[in-house]
């Protein structure tokens, strides 16, 4: 076991991969570092269930082979055996029918958009390759920018019923950024001359890297709290010195959360009552994401996009068209996502009431299929997935350095404009971690503790 060298002491309140990518990069800067986790696992949105012998990703993430923060981690967590990049294959379901949607030629021939407009949508995708200043489409509604460049036309078939799937009923106060920042990472995955969408995958699925790190982790001497739950970041004097959980209160010589900028907030009941608003004030966007196991492939692709507004999934997910089926003991595994705001009721629907309608659109748009190859319906739902960020509100990120001396934090609010997917939390992470180095030198060592 490599043992610590610094006598700093870190507590990192939560457990998912930004967690774990935390503690990775701060042990390794000989920090002793604690992590709290309140689950019985670790990785937060990225954990799995057990089934038949395997792991399966509770949720479907997309890893491009341009993400290199997390291909670096990969490498850094010795697990590049067990990645797999792959050609994946993307769709449109449209009036009732599959159109594929990944060659020129695919392109060209798209049935639902006329030539002009087919040649409008492409003009859509190399603009926001040409627009770098993100400042400038954070002012924009995304509605007008899109149908700008793209045309009402193409707004109206496309990227309306796209946009409603993803956002819900907040989608009319959406910038520009989230269709931008969505295009340029995209096309960063566009490989050679056949301009080649590359996704990868790890073998038993997200965890595989999560679980790597946490064991490095561990041989550096961090420490996993699983099972526990924070009440309190404890501050005094306007610093904070440490956490508060039913054993008692363990000081350290900092803290960073992870935590939603809403569920933080009752957690610190000391630190400045407008800095708790700001962040109890925080939305995010939830998910409800129904999971199939199927005992044979639905389609062709990885992803199907839908622009029909009736149906009430954002689109189906076929990661057995990425994932090689025999890391799944055969089974194909099949996501039927859908975004919720704040204040949609789906969010307390039973899953009983979830499955009914879900089919119904489902046997909707495959007739033909057999029910009986379904082998499991799980329902998986987050609360906290994706912040909603409206326009000409940067002044409402929250700070990494917060106004209370050594709490820091970091979470999917705060790496605006990029999107909340693992590449940009773990890049983030890594921010975080370099600002608690250079500041750590600063520090007293006076009330230093090393937890027990």
């Amino acid at each position: 076991m490599t043992q610590n060298t610094n006598s700093h002491t870190i507590a990192v309140v939560g457990g998912g991969i930004m967690g774990v990518a935390l503690a990775h990069k701060l042990s390794q800067n000989g920090f002793a570092v604690t992590v709290y986790e309140r689950g019985s696992n670790l990785g937060g949105l990225a954990g799995y269930i057990d089934y038949d012998g395997i792991r399966m990703d509770r949720f479907y993430h997309t890893i491009l082979s341009s993400d290199m923060s997390m291909q670096n981690l990969m490498e850094a967590g010795g697990v590049t055996g067990k990645r797999h990049f792959v050609a994946t294959k993307q769709g449109f379901y449209d009036k009732g029918k599959l159109y594929p949607f990944n060659t020129p030629l695919d392109f060209l021939l798209f049935p639902p958009l006329n030539i002009f407009q087919r040649f409008r949508l492409g003009l859509q995708v190399i603009y926001a390759q040409f627009e770098s200043d993100w400042h400038k489409m954070d002012v924009v509604p995304v509605a007008d920018w899109l149908i700008k460049v793209s045309g009402r036309g193409v707004y109206n078939k496309v990227w309306k019923p796209l946009l409603r799937a993803k956002f819900d009923t907040t989608a009319t106060d959406v910038p520009a950024t989230y269709i931008w920042s969505r295009l340029r990472r995209m096309m960063g995955t566009r490989e050679g001359v056949q301009s080649t969408e590359m996704m990868c995958y790890l073998e038993n699925g997200y965890y595989t890297l999560i679980e790597a790190l946490a064991q490095q982790c561990s041989e550096r001497g961090v420490t996993f709290h699983l099972n526990t739950a924070v009440q309190e970041v404890v501050i005094e004097d306007g610093r904070a010195v440490g956490i508060q959980t039913a054993e008692g209160l363990t000081r350290y010589d900092a803290v960073i959360s992870t935590l939603p900028s809403p569920v933080l907030s009752p957690l610190i009941p000391s630190a400045p009552d407008t800095f708790r608003t700001l962040l109890s004030n925080q939305q995010y966007l939830g998910v409800l994401c129904p999971m199939l196991l199927l005992k044979k492939s639905l389609m062709p692709f990885y992803v199907l996009n839908i622009t029909d507004e009736t149906i009430p999934f954002t689109a189906i997910v076929e990661t057995t068209n990425l994932i090689d089926p025999q890391y799944t003991n055969g089974h194909h595994i099949v996501y039927l996502p859908k975004y919720l705001a704040p204040d949609n009721e789906m969010a307390q629907w039973p899953d009983d009431r979830v499955r009914e309608e879900w089919m119904k659109h489902f046997r909707r748009m495959f007739p033909d299929f057999d029910e009986s190859l379904i082998t499991e319906f799980w329902v998986h739902r987050a609360k906290y997935v994706e912040p909603i960020r409206p326009m000409n509100t940067l002044d409402e990120i929250p700070p990494m350095q917060t106004p209370v001396e050594r709490l820091y934090m970091g979470n999917t609010v705060m790496i605006y404009p990029e999107l909340g997917n693992g590449e940009a939390v773990t890049r983030y992470a890594a921010k975080i971690a370099d600002r608690v180095i250079a500041d750590a030198p600063t520090w007293s060592r006076q009330a230093a503790a090393v937890p027990g």
